[in-house]
């Protein structure tokens, strides 16, 4: 079992690194991959335990407790040598999962808290923990499958975790005071800076056979707010974000609801140099720029249309 354990920890460790979810991987395979901190970390724990009884080491609460700092600064270390590779960067919760996986192998090797009281409490802790860690791939899978069926709609924010559709995730979140359809839509936080909006980055791409492109946009304020709009897809990046190489517009919104239709065929025409790949869109991106001072708008009812 240790050489088999050794073998593994061995193939996984590069992974650290190199490999997983790419730009444009769904949220589901990101989250999964996140786990692979507290499986990896909690094989190499039963790994050293196991190494240690062989060879007859007292494993009480001294070895332990050196077991859990090596394991949390080698996690630290972990995220450190990521700042130097390309498309990684530091996870403050990647180190709160190497921890995870630590107690997590101390507890399959039954090393637990002598009193009864003490052990209820770090089973009981250790389980809420592990449960917190699985609702990021549980809340993907099940938003994923509620997009499929949503399709052509691409978020009305009827449904549970749509906002998580967007990013970056801390300037949005669904709520019911200004709505166009239905009983939510999407409050979007705009600063100060340079260029600042939402984008939709969680959605079926494929959007072959589709003519127009529809979406509303509610501003509470007097004045007309001066919006831009990009659509990429997946082979923009490869083509390092070019300006010419997407679809960009500038759209007016006037106070109150403003309803908006873009062409697809002007869409998928917008690349300089060839065609944008209407089978794999990747991003539908809302923004203002230099704005003086932070206000919000309101999304709702981006949807597909023939």
């Amino acid at each position: 079992m240790i050489t088999s354990l050794g073998i593994v920890l061995a193939l996984g460790f590069p992974f650290f690194f190199w490999g997983g979810p790419g730009y444009a991987a769904a949220r589901s395979y990101k989250a999964v991959w996140d786990l692979g901190h507290i499986l990896f970390f909690a094989l190499a724990t039963i790994l050293v335990l196991l190494v240690a009884r062989q060879r007859g080491m007292s494993t009480g609460r001294s070895f332990i407790l050196h077991l859990i700092v090596l394991g949390g600064a080698c996690g630290v270390g972990i995220e450190i040598i990521q700042l130097g590779i390309g498309g990684r960067s530091v996870d403050f919760w990647d180190v709160c999962r190497d921890f995870l996986g630590i107690f997590t192998g101390l507890f399959f090797m039954g090393i637990q808290p002598a009193s009864s009281r003490l052990r209820s409490f770090f089973l009981c802790t250790l389980a809420a923990f592990l449960l917190i860690a699985s609702v990021a791939p549980v809340r993907a899978l099940y938003d994923e499958e509620t997009a499929r069926k949503q399709f052509p709609v691409l978020a009305d924010f009827e449904t549970p975790f749509e906002e998580t559709r967007f990013m970056p995730a801390d300037r949005v979140h669904r709520t019911d005071v200004r709505i166009r359809e239905g009983r939510f839509s999407l409050q979007v936080h705009l600063t100060t800076e340079t260029y600042s909006g939402v984008s939709l980055f969680y959605f079926p791409g494929d959007w072959r056979g589709y003519k127009q492109l529809h979406f509303s946009v509610y501003n509470p304020y007097k004045e007309t707010m001066r919006l831009f709009c990009r659509i990429h897809d997946k082979w923009h990046r490869k083509h390092d974000f070019l300006y010419r190489d997407r679809f960009n517009s500038r759209l007016q919104a006037k106070p109150g609801w403003n309803d908006y239709c873009l062409s697809l065929d002007v869409v998928q025409q917008a690349p300089v140099g060839r065609k944008m790949d209407m089978s794999s869109i990747a991003s539908f991106m809302l923004f203002v720029a230099r704005e003086p001072y932070s206000r919000v708008m309101y999304l709702d009812q981006i949807f597909l249309s023939r």
